[in-house]
């Protein structure tokens, strides 16, 4: 077997541009960069002293309103479904980038630092304000701090590291620490108002009305609210189909290639799955749900036939293939789930390849799954690992995409091995895709 070409480039530069500047931290960066540039100009221009605490919290709640917009369901699908738009025979170049949407992601991290960056200069500001009595709030000066300590847990939670071992820990911070935030930010702004209107002898009302902050709540408000306004209790048919999988079915019917999450206890735990299509042209789909945590593992042994869903099913990653006229798929385990969303709806015209690596994917996850795995994808590579025990994926997916001579490779796997294999074929020049931890 012939061994596999070298990476290219040096390591150190294999290492910044496929590691640490990944689109979505060049992403995060162009953000940052711009809010700490005009920071700093602010501050060099204005100086401390005179610096307008309402300005300041204008730019604060303008980044935050760019990172809550950039996470609703239906602004995310819409990025997804304009990337879709680019045509198979466009330049491969423009293609492979276009494909990294899914990592928009930094955007939102991005401005939730940076109004995170803004409001600490707003307490900054407020502080020296009351420290020279021009502000004699001490209710304000209480709320400003109350705020700014719920914003730096939210940031120090969602720290990558953090936010996977403490993965539940931080969804109840992000959510109730959010929604508290906002709401004290709603108080601070009439506190603050108010502290206007006392030395100019305006009225508060007059002077929320032309904050620009206002406007801005209003609209995280609204989007905060509006996914729940969708919050409904589905009914599932459970299909256990082995002590590690449970397939659930469901009769709503869910755009391709898109994703679903489901709850048990709306306000806590909120789990995300692919769906796919019900075979046969029936309306609904499915979804796969594989034992690998505390909640799959006590759901796939007790699986319930009624769960919450809310918002709007979202597209993902694997999506993004339809825009390349030849691809590599590679799975493993449960990620045969999403492939499956993909294998069905692709274009007619397409050449995809499968490689799907499990333990025992018969007795894991049935015959029929197995079955249909083969009758929409007939070339399909199916590795049972406890016969050949793990191959090496990254010398089976490119020798694969080079005798397919195929554009692309995407991954769909456990986020260790999607890293490896993404690394693997982009280090080697080959455009390769999966998901991130904030895709």
């Amino acid at each position: 077997m012939p061994p596999l070409p070298a990476k290219r480039q040096s390591k150190f530069v294999r290492g910044i541009r496929h590691t640490y500047l990944t689109v979505y931290r060049r992403l995060f960066s162009i953000v940052f960069l711009l809010n700490l540039i005009a920071l700093i100009t602010v501050l060099v221009k204005m100086g401390l002293h005179k610096l307008p605490a309402t300005d300041m919290a204008t730019a604060s709640s303008a980044n935050f309103l760019v990172a809550i917009l950039i996470r609703q369901d239906y602004i995310a699908n819409l990025l997804y479904q304009t990337a879709w738009l680019v045509p198979r025979n466009a330049p491969l170049r423009l293609r492979r980038l276009v494909a990294k949407v899914y990592e928009h992601g930094g955007v939102h991290s991005g401005a939730a630092i940076s109004g995170t960056m803004w409001f600490i200069l707003t307490t900054v500001t407020i502080t020296d304000d009351f420290a020279r009595r021009e502000i004699r709030s001490a209710a304000l000066l209480t709320i400003t701090y109350l705020i700014q300590v719920q914003l730096i847990l939210i940031v120090v939670f969602a720290y990558p590291t953090l936010r996977s071992k403490k993965h539940n820990t931080f969804e109840l911070m992000h959510r109730f620490g959010g929604w508290l935030t906002v709401e004290l930010f709603w108080v601070e702004l009439i506190f603050l108002c108010r502290a206007i209107g006392g030395d100019t002898g305006a009225t508060t009302g007059s002077i929320i009305f032309k904050q620009p902050t206002f406007w801005f709540l209003i609209i995280i408000t609204f989007h905060i609210i509006l996914p729940w306004l969708r919050l409904r209790q589905w009914e599932f048919v459970p299909e256990v189909l082995s002590d590690h999988a449970l397939r659930l079915h469901f009769s709503h019917r869910v755009p391709q290639f898109s994703g679903l999450a489901i709850s048990e206890s709306p306000l806590l735990e909120w789990h995300q799955f692919a769906t796919f299509p019900a075979p046969q042209g029936r309306v609904g789909g499915s979804m796969i749900i594989s034992a690998a945590g505390d909640w799959t593992n006590r759901t796939v042994r007790n699986p319930k036939q009624k769960y919450w869903v809310k918002g709007l099913p979202k597209f993902g990653v694997l999506s993004m293939a339809c825009i390349f006229q030849r691809v590599v798929v590679v799975t493993t385990g449960s990620g045969i789930g999403p492939t499956m969303s993909f294998l069905i709806d692709r274009p007619t015209d397409q050449a995809c390849h499968l490689i799907w690596s499990t333990t025992t994917p018969v007795k894991t996850f049935g015959q029929t799954l197995n079955n249909w795995v083969l009758e929409v994808n007939p070339n399909a590579v199916i590795i049972n690992t406890r016969e050949t025990g793990r191959p090496d994926l990254v010398r089976m997916t490119y020798e694969l995409y080079r005798e397919c001579n195929a554009e692309a490779v995407f991954v769909i796997s456990n986020p260790k091995l999607t890293r490896k294999l993404v690394y693997g074929m982009e280090s080697r020049g080959i455009p390769a895709y999966g998901p991130i931890w904030d895709s």
